[in-house]
């Protein structure tokens, strides 16, 4: 912690560098690593279970999300006309 105070100071101001945050994670992440342990758990208690599994969904592919943008613009350009 003390060599990312030194470095960045005490407070990060994200507009003057918002590129800090991810420049931290990528230079101290062995920090993280040490802490979480071996096992990546940290040592303590384990969450809570998964939830049970759902219905089936059909797996959404480029396809229908580049249909539903093209159905969104026209949306859009139907309210500018009306608005204008």
């Amino acid at each position: 912690m003390e060599a990312i105070k030194k470095r960045y100071g005490r407070v990060i101001d994200l507009d003057k560098s918002p590129n800090a945050v991810i420049e931290i994670i990528h230079n101290y992440r062995h920090l993280l690593d040490e802490v979480a342990g071996p096992d990546g758990t940290g040592g303590g208690p384990g969450g809570p279970p998964p939830p049970p599994p759902g219905p089936a969904r059909p797996d959404v592919g480029t396809p229908a999300i580049l249909n539903l943008l093209l159905e969104l613009q026209r949306e859009v350009r139907a309210l500018n006309a009306k608005v204008k």
